[in-house]
């Protein structure tokens, strides 16, 4: 029996087709937790291993029960995972799960958590590092004359980025690199890299997938606040810069989840 409430959840593709979604979410009795699979940076067709990563991830909560530890529980995820990779496919993911009875928080890489509307929102280094260079090509072009609806369609700066972006695997659970970053990859995480938080009594707790720069304490004040975002700044030159715009037909940059609780 559920010792909590779910008081609000989202997921939403970026192109506004569910099955394109490389987010995801779990509720079970005994947890909470949303996935955030990586970006398909090779043209993969779908599902796209980032959105099978998030799949089995959603997938493997109902596998928890009352009793785990955080690095057992983070073990059991990326077991979850192993099984997909596939030559250079790699399957791969943020997480964050809330596990009821041990009333904590785990979380693996960059998805935003907030215990009683403070937030946690964790930036990858590498992400910021491309997200900059991205934004600075761009912002030259505009100033020579682009339009936004011209560089909205073609980004050279995402394709300039993009080399970097795809040899950033080399930093995944890297915990001697400043360019590390923690994910769900079916290989195993250093313990100096599972965060987590504790959850006083009578507490909210809220997950969010970084498609909410800005992720607010409530779903509709975040949706209001992304709205406004991108209709201010749809290529995403921040601040935050972002790592890719919004695509002429879609609905935002990046798949987006949101998740608040009660306990």
């Amino acid at each position: 029996m559920k010792t909590f409430e779910v008081m609000e959840v989202m997921s939403l593709a970026k192109t506004g087709v569910d099955r394109l979604n490389e987010d995801s979410y779990a509720i079970t009795d005994y947890a909470a937790a949303v996935f955030d699979g990586a970006t398909d940076k090779k043209g993969s067709a779908p599902p796209t291993p980032g959105r099978r990563a998030a799949q089995a991830l959603a997938a493997a909560v109902s596998e928890i029960g009352k009793d785990c530890e955080p690095e057992v529980l983070v073990k059991n995820l990326h077991a979850a995972v192993a099984p997909l990779a596939n030559g250079d496919c790699e399957p791969t993911a943020a997480g964050a799960l809330l596990h009821v009875p041990a009333r904590k928080v785990i979380r693996v890489g960059d998805v935003s958590v907030a215990v009683n509307r403070v937030f946690d929102i964790p930036r990858k280094r590498v992400d910021e590092t491309a997200a900059e260079a991205r934004a600075a090509l761009l912002r030259a072009r505009l100033s020579a004359g682009a339009s936004v609806e011209h560089l909205l369609e073609t980004d050279p700066g995402r394709e300039m980025i993009l080399p970097l972006l795809r040899e950033s695997g080399q930093w995944r659970n890297r915990e001697d690199d400043v360019y590390g970053f923690a994910a769900i990859d079916g290989d195993g995480t250093p313990s100096s890299m599972i965060e987590v938080f504790d959850i006083p009594p009578d507490s909210e707790v809220i997950l969010a997938t970084d498609g909410y720069p800005s992720p607010q304490p409530t779903l509709a004040d975040s949706e209001r606040m992304l709205a406004a975002s991108l209709r201010r700044d749809p290529l995403r030159l921040g601040p935050p810069a972002a790592t890719k715009g919004v695509k002429p037909g879609h609905v935002s940059f990046d798949d987006r989840t949101y998740l608040r609780v009660g306990l």
